[in-house]
């Protein structure tokens, strides 16, 4: 099985993302790397319908976070 490689946009991360964006986002060099922490490290994705996942911003930001750090959630704002 080949590994899908995580992806960086240029200019601005969106707010919701795919396996590939938050992949990149976090730093895992690979999707199936990223995947294998969610539920874990990372968080399950805030939109889970059916092929459609997508991860939130401010989920991702509180599970790189440093401890201590708080972060505002903004996404329940949305």
């Amino acid at each position: 099985m080949t590994s899908r490689p995580s992806t960086i946009p240029p200019g601005s991360w969106p707010r919701r993302m795919q396996a590939d964006l938050a992949a990149g986002y976090v730093g895992e060099r690979t999707v199936e790397a990223f995947l294998q922490r969610v539920g874990t490290d990372y968080p399950l994705p805030r939109v889970d319908e059916g092929r459609r996942r997508l991860w939130l911003i401010d989920d991702l930001d509180r599970a790189i976070a440093p401890e201590g750090t708080d972060l505002p959630d903004l996404a329940d704002e949305l």
